[in-house]
């Protein structure tokens, strides 16, 4: 799928939203979910070849260590951000920024033995 698909389902989808927020309340919040695990669904099918791409970089430059963790990173990021969005939608803005703070000490404690492994490169260059 495009971008011009995804902005006219994402487009319908919230005019559909708005409608039934108005005739019938309760159906909003189903129509919402699925609205958002679609264009989940559709950002992930992008994400795999980038995920693969990316790690055949890493395994060429010699850096293949560093690849899982950074792309780890980097689905800890998504998850969040779209977790955020939608718990800032439904108005809950204490709960999206408890999710926010979570997702970035679960990247720094993901990211700690990459920290290790450069100090321990640079201590290396540094005895020559």
């Amino acid at each position: 799928m495009g971008i011009v698909q995804i902005a006219g389902v994402a487009l319908l989808c919230a005019a559909l939203i708005l409608c039934l927020k108005e005739l019938r309340a309760t159906l909003a919040f189903p129509v919402r979910l699925a609205a958002v695990l679609l264009l989940f669904g559709a950002t992930l099918a992008l994400y795999v070849p980038v995920l693969e791409r990316m790690r055949a970089l890493f395994s060429l430059s010699g850096a293949a260590d560093f690849a899982t963790p950074i792309l780890r990173a980097a689905g800890i990021a998504l998850i969040c951000e779209l977790t955020v969005s939608f718990c800032r939608d439904l108005g809950e803005n204490t709960v999206a920024n408890g999710v926010l703070l979570f997702g970035k000490l679960e990247i720094l404690v993901l990211c700690l033995p990459l920290v290790d492994d450069v100090l321990e490169i640079a201590k290396e260059l540094l005895k020559f």
